[in-house]
């Protein structure tokens, strides 16, 4: 009786494995999406500005200031000492672009990591991307890992195995940890005046520092300065961050919907505040998210060359 029961559990699970098996194209897009925002930065940035020193020649990141720091030791960027940075810098470039490609998927995605909670760590350049870049290449290892592929950017051949089912919970910790931060990003305004008032959009868009671009103040500000249209788009954004949280219990029509509007509104945001890196680990966030990853994109020139090539 219990050995049957522990046979209908395993056949259970390994249908399980097959059918959500996350090892799809879709997460090599993921994948690739985040690795192209720290490339960016790192190809458009000289490294005196990512690891920056004041004119008395002390780094503005503490942790570069002392070697009593034990991750320096193990830092990538650090490797061969703060003052040759530059070097690690360009071979991080090239492991990035491996990683876009899709090829040496185990040993990228470990590398990948690596060189994300490195560049956190240690540049003097960071925005809330780059820490959403170090949590998801770690949380994408355990699918990475399992995946018997050779690029990442090939049609998954479904399977069952026990490994796929490592590579579901991490998908889904993925999942619960984009959630979180939408959650947090929209409770966190509710206690804010100009949030709960409905003025917030205004005053963020006119930030000296993170504001709109002077020359797109006069054809935005009438807008924003209108009593009936300014606390709309200002509740609207809170609207959206709470739909995008309530999306883990969306079905999968709904999160196909909702995520081309998610990813125009961080494309409005880089836009108005200029935040490359974090919309490049946003978007990866929110395709493994709101797209299914057991269902491949249908990239059909794509495939066609790497099956050639393969």
């Amino acid at each position: 009786m219990i050995k049957s029961k522990l046979d209908n559990f395993e056949s259970f699970i390994r249908r399980l494995s097959k059918k959500y098996d996350p090892h799809t194209n879709v997460i090599g897009l993921g994948r690739s999406i985040l690795a192209i925002g720290t490339l960016l930065t790192l190809l458009t940035n000289p490294t005196h500005y990512l690891f920056n020193k004041s004119t008395e020649g002390v780094y503005f990141n503490p942790l570069l200031n002392t070697d009593q720091f034990t991750l320096n030791k193990l830092n990538f960027f650090l490797l061969l000492g703060a003052d040759h940075a530059y070097l690690m810098q360009i071979a991080a470039i090239v492991i990035l672009i491996v990683v876009v490609s899709g090829y040496f998927i185990k040993v990228t995605s470990v590398l990948h990591w690596w060189i994300a909670v490195s560049f956190m760590l240690s540049s003097s350049l960071l925005d809330g991307g780059d820490q959403i870049a170090a949590i998801m290449s770690l949380l994408l290892i355990p699918i990475c890992i399992t995946d018997t592929r050779k690029n990442h950017w090939e049609v998954s051949t479904k399977r069952e195995s026990a490994s796929n089912v490592l590579a579901i919970m991490a998908v889904w910790l993925i999942r619960i940890q984009v959630a979180i931060i939408y959650l947090d990003a929209a409770t966190g305004k509710f206690p804010v005046t100009e949030w709960a008032n409905g003025t917030a959009l205004y005053y963020w868009l006119n930030h000296s520092v993170f504001g709109i671009q002077s020359g797109l103040t006069p054809l935005l500000n009438p807008v924003l300065s209108n009593k009936f249209l300014e606390p709309i788009l200002t509740y609207s954004v809170l609207i959206l961050e709470l739909l995008l949280f309530t999306s883990i219990f969306a079905s999968v029509r709904f999160r196909k919907r909702i995520l081309p509007i998610a990813i125009s509104f961080h494309l409005f945001i880089i836009i108005f505040h200029g935040i490359f890196s974090f919309f490049f680990s946003i978007v990866c966030g929110l395709v493994l998210y709101l797209y299914p990853t057991y269902h491949d994109l249908k990239f059909k020139a794509l495939t066609l060359k790497i099956k050639k090539a393969s």
